[in-house]
C-alpha cells in the first residue's frame, strides 16, 4: 500500500472551475523524497491541503497511511503529516525557539519523554541547538524558515511536506536541507518538497511529480522528469542548471551536480575534480 493514495479526486473552490478535471487527480507516493512542481496554478497546494485536511474532496479519497483524510480531523492528521508553510511568518507565533518547536507536539498531548526527544533531534537536525531561548523573530529569514522546519519535525510524523524549503536559504543552509531529507528517507518517512528550485530537485528529490492544470504530466524517476520536452513547456518548468549545461556539452542527461562531475570526460576535469 502507497504511504500518500489520491484517488479520482475532484475539488473546485467556490465559485471556481474544478481544480482536478474528470476523471480527477489519482497518483501514489511511495516512502522517500519526492518533489512536487509546475507552475502556479497547477494544483500542488490544493493538494497538500487534502493531504493533511484542509479541504475535503468533492469526489474520490485521499489515504494517508491508510489513513482516509476526509474521515479524520486536522488534529488527528497532524500526527501522521508534519507541514512547513512558505512562509514562516505564517506560521510562528511562540516567543522562544524551544516553544515553538515543542507546540505541535504538546497540542498533541504526547508523552514528556516523546516530546522531549522529538524537539531535540529537531532542534539539532535544524541547527537550531543553542537558540531555544530566542525569540523566532529575532532571526534573519533563513533560520526562521529552519524553526518551522523544526516545529514540522518534532511531532516525528510519518509524512513531512515541504513548501519552498529553500527560500531565503544560502549554500551551508541548502546543504543542511540536503542531508536532512536524506536522512528521513534513509529512515523510511515520505518527504514531499513543493517548489519551484529545480536545482534542489536534481541534487536531493529521487522523484518527481509535474502537475499541469490539475492533471499529472510525469511522475517516476527525477533523472528522467526534464527529458520530454512538452512535459517541461506545458508543467512550466526548467530544468536544471546543470541539466542544461550537460545538454550543451552533449553529455548523457543529468540532474545532480555529482552526476555531471561522474559523467564529464576526465581529461576536461581538471585537478580539482578528477
Amino acid at each position: 500500500m502507497a504511504e500518500i493514495a489520491f484517488d479520482a479526486v475532484r475539488f473546485a473552490y467556490a465559485g471556481g472551475a474544478d481544480v482536478y478535471p474528470e476523471p480527477g487527480l489519482t497518483i501514489a507516493f511511495e516512502p522517500g523524497v519526492t518533489a512536487l512542481v509546475g507552475e502556479n496554478g497547477a494544483g500542488k497546494t490544493t493538494l497538500t491541503k487534502l493531504l493533511i485536511g484542509l479541504l475535503r474532496p468533492s469526489q474520490g479519497t485521499v489515504r494517508v497511511h491508510g489513513v482516509d483524510v476526509a474521515k479524520s480531523t486536522v488534529a488527528e492528521m497532524a500526527r501522521i503529516v508534519g507541514y512547513c508553510f512558505q512562509n514562516p511568518d505564517d506560521q510562528l507565533f511562540e516567543r522562544t525557539v524551544n516553544a515553538e518547536v515543542s507546540f505541535g507536539p504538546r497540542v498533541l498531548r504526547k508523552p514528556a519523554a516523546d516530546i522531549d526527544r522529538g524537539v531535540s533531534r529537531a532542534l539539532d537536525a535544524c541547527g537550531l541547538a543553542g537558540k531555544e531561548d530566542v525569540h523566532p523573530h529575532d532571526l534573519g529569514l533563513s533560520e526562521r524558515k529552519w524553526v518551522a522546519i523544526a516545529s514540522a519535525l518534532a511531532g516525528e510524523p510519518r509524512v513531512l511536506v515541504l513548501d519552498e524549503p529553500t527560500l531565503g536559504q544560502d549554500y551551508a543552509s541548502r546543504r543542511r536541507l540536503r542531508a536532512l531529507v536524506a536522512d528521513l528517507e534513509a529512515a523510511g518517512r515520505t518527504v514531499l518538497v513543493v517548489t519551484h528550485d529545480m536545482d534542489f530537485v536534481g541534487e536531493a528529490c529521487a522523484t518527481t511529480v509535474v502537475l499541469s492544470h490539475g492533471r499529472v504530466r510525469y511522475a517516476g524517476p527525477t533523472e528522467r522528469a526534464f527529458a520530454d520536452a512538452a512535459v517541461v513547456e506545458d508543467g512550466g518548468i526548467e530544468p536544471p542548471h546543470v541539466t542544461s549545461l550537460a545538454r550543451r556539452l552533449a553529455l548523457p542527461e543529468t540532474v545532480s551536480p555529482e552526476a555531471f562531475l561522474a559523467r564529464l570526460p576526465r581529461q576536461t576535469r581538471g585537478p580539482a575534480a578528477s
